[in-house]
């Protein structure tokens, strides 16, 4: 006999047919992981457990009938028959019930480090720094391979051309990821090549993220002197790394968007600054004109030059009294001090000593001696004349009116 040959379509059949002919729709628990949402409003899930994972998908009819918010990392209770999926050779569950069981242990350990986090102060807002606005060179962590570097060096490039990208490759996903994340951001830190940091990696599960979790990583972030952008997952995804980073990009390509200002925008706005300049600078030079104008119909009117001259002409006058009558004052003073020169010439008592007068002092204190009283016989006196002086012994004391005798030895 001839042996049959199938296709493979034919055994994707056959394996269909015996999954669903002896496995009847069962309740299964797990973590849910890769969630999304189909266009057509079609819900596709893993539900995994420490062993082992499992597709799920939920048609639009069930799907929008389902009173809560399915989110990666909570764990569900599904409802529904196992079958295959022929194009990726894979088996699935077609849910057909659904219902809460509680939140996996990444997500619980996420809360839990997230908690320990915010009251530390790591994700405080006032320690968060302003990125700046017109950056020069740029530092990009990422996988050189993966969409988020395309896209941002993409948008990059549309945006503003003349702003440096610098690629640190790292690891995104998987043990290790984080250490390597962590040296890019010790690497721009330390060369301070750069302005800012972005971290880029685009979306997963929670497990593709977790690098992005990891307590180290955020400590790293928190940690860096550069300002550090956070870009990472899809839009609905939230990770350690966005609450503490300077800022959180939605997406790489949003992030590229927000932190790479547009060149065209700056050079329309350079342009209107520029004309908004001109026109107050033109605006002043005409207010200056007119008052120009206006102070000097002001100094016709008033001719300072002419009052000037004539107060000039009045200080010159009042300069030639000043010094005549200066000179008046000294010729005065002079003839006064000559008076007082020769007032006290004829006041001198030496003077009249010409004239043959003396002075009779004391010996020998040189006392003046002014009256006979004041003299004592066999003391010791000098006489002072114009031209010297001589000492005497006093022999005898005659008073007014009483003639003078002279002594023999008086000679």
């Amino acid at each position: 006999m001839d042996e049959h040959i199938f296709t493979v379509s034919e055994i994707a059949q056959e394996v269909r047919r015996v999954i669903e002919r002896f496995i009847a729709p069962v309740w299964i628990k797990g973590e849910v992981s890769n969630f999304s949402v189909s266009r057509s409003g079609h819900i596709y899930f893993s539900l995994k457990d420490q062993q082992a994972l499992i597709n799920c998908v939920i048609w639009r009819n069930i799907a929008c009938s389902i009173p809560f918010q399915i989110n990666n990392g909570m764990q569900l209770l599904v409802f529904g028959a196992v079958t295959t999926y022929a194009p990726q050779s894979q088996y699935q569950v077609n849910v057909q019930k659904v219902r809460p069981a509680g939140l996996g242990d990444l997500h619980l350990a996420f809360e839990a480090l997230k908690k320990k986090l915010a009251a530390e102060g790591l994700f405080a807002q006032e320690r968060k720094r302003p990125i700046p606005a017109f950056p020069e060179r740029v530092g990009l962590i990422t996988s050189p391979s993966g969409a988020a570097v395309n896209d941002f060096l993409k948008i990059s490039e549309r945006r503003n051309p003349s702003i440096a990208i610098y690629i640190y490759p790292a690891q995104v996903q998987g043990e290790g990821a984080a250490e390597t994340i962590i040296k890019g951001i010790e690497y721009f830190n330390a060369n301070r090549a750069v302005d800012f940091i972005v971290l880029a990696r685009g979306g997963g599960s929670l497990e593709d993220l977790w690098a992005f979790n990891e307590e180290k990583l955020v400590r790293a972030i928190a940690a860096s002197a550069l300002p550090v952008v956070s870009a990472v997952g899809h839009e609905v995804d939230f990770n350690l790394s966005d609450f503490v980073a300077d800022l959180r990009a939605p997406t790489p390509s949003a992030a590229a968007e927000l932190v790479i200002p547009d060149r065209v925008q700056i050079i329309t706005r350079i342009g209107l600054l520029k004309n908004a300049f001109c026109k107050v600078v033109t605006e002043r030079l005409t207010n200056q004109q007119t008052l120009r104008l206006h102070y000097l119909k002001r100094l016709q009117l008033y001719r300072p030059l002419s009052l000037l001259q004539q107060r000039r002409q009045r200080l010159d006058e009042l300069e030639i009294r000043l010094l005549q009558a200066v000179k008046n004052l000294l010729a005065s003073r002079a003839a006064q001090l000559e008076g007082f020169i020769h007032t006290f010439a004829a006041l001198d008592p030496r003077a009249i000593l010409k004239r043959g007068y003396a002075i009779v002092y004391h010996l020998p204190e040189e006392e003046m001696i002014k009256t006979v009283q004041a003299v004592k016989p066999q003391s010791s006196v000098a006489v002072e004349l114009f031209d010297g002086k001589f000492s005497a012994l006093v022999e005898k004391i005659m008073q007014k009116n009483q003639k003078n005798k002279r002594s023999p030895r008086n000679g």
